[in-house]
């Protein structure tokens, strides 16, 4: 098995085909609800001095949450004796932002790993290796022990190159075919013949499986879409208008076949009210409420041995990495107060770290120079320069919420006194329920046993919730009264050019959105509501949308990057073109304002050899939009 973490996001497990003199081939499709999203190829043949190689070659398709379609390759070959004992190996793994060579040769019971990524970075290390094996030799690793019925193997993780521990349970062997149970990070059921071929392998926890087959199938893959359970999205029937105005709120989360005491739900805004578990269904009402202060200032750094595991590294948090060590210190300054430097780890590493929506998972120190990643990215980051800092840092996995919609997340728990929430892609202390947490740990794997068993297996439902007071007047209302349109909630009026516009709101998919339709074909005006954190830059805003439609429409390509007047604010502004489906082209202005924390998304849309004498008809819209106090 091919123990290829690809962690914060995908998981599979590898395979092999049976050992023979002849150069041996099979190939292995990958699939998940019908979508057939990655392969992996793998030959097996024997050299003249009788040792065997494993050439294995990998492709995956995938996006991140819906977003960002990108492919994860990688390539490489194994070198075993006859008798499956692992001599050497060379492998390539290439991702969006990462791309890394390994090199691992064997001597002495250990395993000698050299690893340079496309930056330049050469990284070795020795880890013992007299008792472990090659991912790749899992099957016949199955096969030589079926007799033992259960046993663990020790596995190499070329991605990390670092060793995992597996249990093996067989199943069923019964005449030529064996079927047995992988126990990992996730749980897998092989089937395969007395060679060690595979016939199937069942990811339980992911729904998803590999299929032997030729290799034109094998290679006719689409890019798997993860906006459902694979990311932990779930929809909620009742929505919050705004999440961070919210100061109580109670959710129900209900999932099956997962012991509750595997969760860690409290922090210092969340509590279990209500918790039952019957015929396997589990259920628990959160109640989260608007946290006080912190007991008492406490000093950094922490030297309390309670602390110790918060202190110190992992694979992916390496608080004592010299570019770490040294950036921390530039943040920090002579600050000895805990708070203070959270702050200011926070707000460094929410300005200069940028949002994208990676498959892979990147080390404190990859973050640092590539200066972008997705939430996992910041937490790794933040909880590197906190515990250089001396100040202690677990990692939490939850659900964010946004719009009527929950997707899974990763952010960072501090000691201040008490164990308090903080979010660096947000650059906040958490403060209410936008965060649902369902663990903590020291490690960042420490939280994913959990995260994979949840896939496809969440319900969440806001059942009531306390807001503070409104901005807008209390004898404003929510509504279209001729070309003007109202909305108490987000505090603003904006209206049509003039009769010939159509309003009409729209709340599908939990977004609130007004749309202008003009009687010219092809021409609309948008008005998205949105909430965001405090001192959200709407400029961060616009970039990341930009960001994420110049990887998802057809010929996309930037016109403008500027600002516009609005409410008397500026507000960024960007306009890019892009092909639909008749083949012609449209013009799509964006600009985003943003008001505590309530956030607007302008959209302008209009023919391209239009759109310039429309100006005139946005500027009308544009001055109209106010926003009421």
């Amino acid at each position: 098995m091919s123990r290829r973490m690809l962690h914060g996001f995908l998981c599979f497990l590898g395979i092999t085909i049976i050992l023979s003199a002849q150069v041996k081939d099979q190939w292995l499709k990958m699939e998940r609800k019908g979508t057939g999203y990655g392969y992996e190829h793998i030959t097996v043949s024997r050299l003249p001095d009788g040792n065997l190689r494993y050439d294995y070659d990998q492709h995956i398709k995938t996006d991140v949450a819906g977003i960002n379609p990108q492919d994860i390759t990688q390539k490489g070959f194994y070198i075993v004796t006859a008798n499956l004992e692992s001599l050497s190996l060379e492998m390539t793994t290439k991702f969006q932002l990462k791309e890394t060579h390994l090199t691992g040769i064997k001597e002495d019971g250990a395993l000698a790993i050299e690893t340079r990524d496309a930056d330049g970075q050469i990284t070795k290390k020795k880890i013992p290796f007299a008792d472990a094996s090659f991912d790749v030799l899992l099957p016949e690793l199955i096969v030589r022990n079926v007799e033992k019925k259960s046993f663990r193997l020790k596995l190499l993780n070329p991605i990390e190159g670092k060793i995992d521990n597996i249990a093996v349970t067989i199943l069923r062997a019964e005449g030529e075919e064996i079927e047995a149970e992988i126990a990992g990070l996730v749980k897998s059921i092989y089937r395969l013949d007395r060679t060690g071929r595979i016939k199937e392998i069942r990811n339980i926890e992911l729904n998803s499986r590999a299929y032997p087959t030729d290799a034109a199938d094998a290679q006719n893959i689409t890019y798997l879409n993860t906006a459902d359970g694979y990311t932990l999205t779930v929809k909620s029937e009742k929505a919050f208008p705004n999440v961070f105005r919210v100061r109580r709120a109670r959710i129900e989360v209900q999932w099956q076949k997962i012991p509750m005491a595997e969760f860690r739900w409290e922090d210092n805004r969340q509590k279990i009210a209500e918790r039952k578990e019957s015929g396997g269904l589990s259920e628990v009402i959160v109640a989260i409420e608007k946290p006080s202060a912190p007991p008492r200032p406490v000093a950094a750094p922490v030297s309390d041995p309670r602390f110790t595991e918060y202190l110190g590294e992992d694979e992916f948090i390496q608080p004592r990495d010299p570019a770490i060590r040294e950036r921390a210190a530039a943040i920090v300054g002579g600050e000895k107060d805990a708070a203070e430097i959270v702050r200011k780890i926070l707000s460094w590493v929410n300005a200069n770290v940028a949002s994208d929506y990676i498959a892979e998972t990147l080390t404190g120190p990859e973050v640092l120079r590539k200066r972008r990643g997705k939430c996992s990215e910041y937490a790794i980051l933040t909880a590197s320069l906190a515990r250089a800092a001396g100040v202690p840092t677990r990692i939490a996995l939850g659900e964010l919420y946004s719009n009527g919609t929950w997707v899974g997340h990763m952010w960072d728990e501090v000691w201040l006194g008490e164990w308090t929430a903080i979010d660096a892609a947000a650059g906040i202390f958490v403060t209410g329920p936008s965060h649902l947490k369902f663990i903590d740990s020291p490690t960042v794997m420490g939280t994913q046993p959990l995260r994979w068993k949840l896939t496809d297996n969440l319900r969440i439902e806001i059942l009531d919730f306390e807001e503070e007071a409104e901005a807008a007047p209390r004898d404003m209302t929510t509504g279209i009264t001729g070309r003007t349109y109202s909305n108490k909630t987000f505090a603003c009026r904006i209206s049509s050019p003039d009769d010939t516009w159509t309003l009409r709101e729209d709340s599908r998919g939990g977004v609130l959105t007004l749309i202008m339709n003009s009687r010219e074909k092809g021409v609309q005006f948008a008005l998205v509501f949105f909430a965001v954190p405090p001192v959200t830059s709407p400029k961060t805003v616009l970039q990341g949308r930009i960001n994420a439609l110049s990887k998802m429409v057809q010929e996309f390509a930037l016109i403008d990057e500027s600002e516009a007047d609005i409410a008397g604010r500026r507000a960024p502004l960007s306009v890019f073109s892009q092909k639909v489906r008749d083949g012609s082209i449209l013009v799509n202005l964006n600009a985003v304002l943003i008001e505590g924390t309530n956030a607007y998304l302008f959209a302008f849309l209009a023919p391209k050899d239009r759109f310039e004498s429309l100006r005139p008809e946005l500027k009308k819209i544009l001055d109209s939009f106010e926003i009421v106090k």
